[in-house]
């Protein structure tokens, strides 16, 4: 099980990063192509925002499964340990029956943008290849979630641990590991 998400921790690192990539050679093709040939091209945004909607939406997961969401653990980092577990894996099931709904509801989007023949103005491209993302992307996302709600039921203190705590705890350990040396010692 590990070695699957670590294959899949790669995929989503390596598609999100050649998305996102992809995104700024284009816009700063876009550029070159508006300010110093002053002959702009009308492809350039509808490629772009493709390239970046889908960089984002993969890397939600990523953000979730590495903890660089934005939080506010004020609270949480006051609870006991035993009510932190209950309250980070209920929230963590909350996130991942949301998102897999959003997978779950994007998915009618896809069918009848595809049944109704919609496409891009400019290049073309069928729009629900764009909407594609949303059930990938909140799949993932759900995925993650329920990874993390698993691990806090568990009592994994990476997911129990906030911030803070966090912190502190790092700062501690740097204190004790200088063996009562100054700086420069």
């Amino acid at each position: 099980m590990k070695k699957l998400f670590k294959w899949l921790d790669h995929i989503e690192e390596g598609l999100a990063g050649v998305l996102f990539i992809g995104g700024v050679v284009v816009s700063l093709y876009g550029v070159f192509t508006r300010y110093i040939l002053n002959a702009p091209e009308t492809w350039i945004t509808e490629i772009f925002e493709f390239l970046l909607t889908w960089s984002i939406f993969i890397g939600f997961g990523l953000a979730l499964k590495d903890n660089r969401h934005i939080q506010v653990e004020i609270l949480f980092d006051m609870l006991p340990k035993s009510l932190k577990r209950i309250v980070a894996t209920i929230s963590n099931l909350i996130g991942g029956g949301f998102s897999f709904y959003l997978a779950y509801s994007s998915i009618e989007l896809i069918t009848i943008s595809k049944e109704q023949g919609i496409k891009t103005i400019d290049v073309g491209i069928p729009i629900w290849i764009s909407y594609l993302v949303l059930p990938i992307g909140m799949g993932l996302l759900g995925l993650y979630f329920f990874v993390k709600a698993y691990k806090a039921m568990k009592g994994d203190q990476s997911e129990l641990v906030g911030e803070i705590e966090q912190l502190y705890d790092s700062m501690q350990n740097t204190e004790g590991s200088s063996d009562g040396k100054g700086v420069g010692a």
